[in-house]
């Protein structure tokens, strides 16, 4: 066994910075791997086929009408996805260890959506159903929870859960459970894991909501039928990082006005236009306290108090005079 002054010298002298050449092309053949495996996830191999599934519904019009005409779009980037359904099985995995009731995870269900002149029989797999809960889960994975919070589902979202709560009705999970008592819904997890806890938003089924997706999709049909431009929901922004159908539908596009109408978008927006007034009004509040705690330094029972006298600094032409800051910490109370 290394003696600890050795194991510090393998520590400090452990490479760092660029990967080597070998490195580099290890870690390009993992990459490779991570996106044959999403595009060959269950979900690939649905839009592979041209079979428009539960999740497509909502989401554009444009894209679901490509993918039954049988047009094949340029591969995308697929990390995002990717992790998104590694932390989804960890999820289901984790919930049906140890949930405190029946937990059924993927399960295959049709829903029938009655359109104007046409049933569709979509399928999809519903992440979660909690059978003796009356509960369906969708999970969703995000930066951060708090838009999450404040914007709540979009469109597509919408139709999945609903679709997913109907589809698992009529499957029998729930008994004789009536149909107005199943509620939907969504889990959210943070793939940062910053926020540590998960955000959960449920609502009663609606069968408004499969009217509006049966509407949908009569729309996205007839365009289809009658070889028509269907229409375009995502801003085109979310088309260029996200769709392969990019470059032949939204980048020939020459009337974007700049008319942001996303709704997480705007919400982002606003969330951070407010926490930049937060940051000022922070900075404008320590500011004026610090001028009032010169000289000051001990504990409050609350918080101790002390001045840390900084060196001075000098960076790329720039010299930070010595200074002192403030080293304000909480006091952390034993447990009695």
């Amino acid at each position: 066994m290394a003696e600890g002054g050795a194991v510090s010298e393998l520590i400090e002298n452990a490479p760092t910075g660029p990967m080597s050449p070998e490195d580099e092309a290890l870690a390009e053949e993992v990459y490779a791997a991570i996106m044959a495996d999403a595009i060959h996830s269950e979900r690939g191999e649905q839009a592979a086929e041209f079979r428009v599934g539960m999740s497509d519904l909502g989401y554009c019009s444009e894209r679901t009408k490509r993918m039954l005409d049988h047009e094949v779009p340029e591969e995308t980037d697929m990390l995002l996805a990717w992790i998104g359904t590694v932390l989804g099985e960890g999820l289901e995995d984790a919930l049906s260890k140890h949930l405190d009731t029946v937990v059924v995870t993927q399960a295959e269900v049709t829903t029938p959506l009655k359109g104007e002149h046409a049933t569709y029989n979509v399928a999809g797999h519903p992440d979660i159903i909690l059978p003796r809960r009356g509960v369906v889960l969708d999970g969703k994975t995000s930066y951060g929870l708090r838009l999450a919070e404040r914007v709540g589902v979009d469109q597509q979202k919408q139709f999945q859960r609903h679709g997913y709560g109907y589809g698992a009705w009529l499957e029998g999970y729930f008994g004789d459970l009536p149909l107005e008592e199943v509620r939907v819904g969504n889990i959210w997890l943070d793939r940062s894991g910053k926020e540590r806890r998960v955000h959960i938003q449920t609502e009663p089924f609606s069968d408004e909501v499969l009217a509006d997706a049966a509407r949908w999709l009569d729309e996205t049909v007839y365009a289809f039928r009658h070889k028509q431009e269907a229409q375009k929901e995502p801003p085109r922004e979310v088309c260029f990082a996200t769709c392969g159908f990019y470059r032949v539908c939204r980048e020939p596009e020459t009337d974007v006005t700049g008319l942001i109408r996303d709704p997480w978008a705007l919400e982002a927006i606003r969330m951070y236009y407010e926490g930049h007034e937060q940051e000022k009004q922070g900075k404008a509040k320590k500011n004026e306290a610090k001028s009032n705690l010169i000289g000051v330094s001990g504990s409050t029972g609350e918080f101790s108090l002390r001045w840390v006298e900084v060196d001075e600094v000098k960076v790329e032409g720039f010299t930070r005079a010595r200074h002192a800051r403030i080293d304000l910490k909480p006091i952390k109370r034993g447990k009695k």
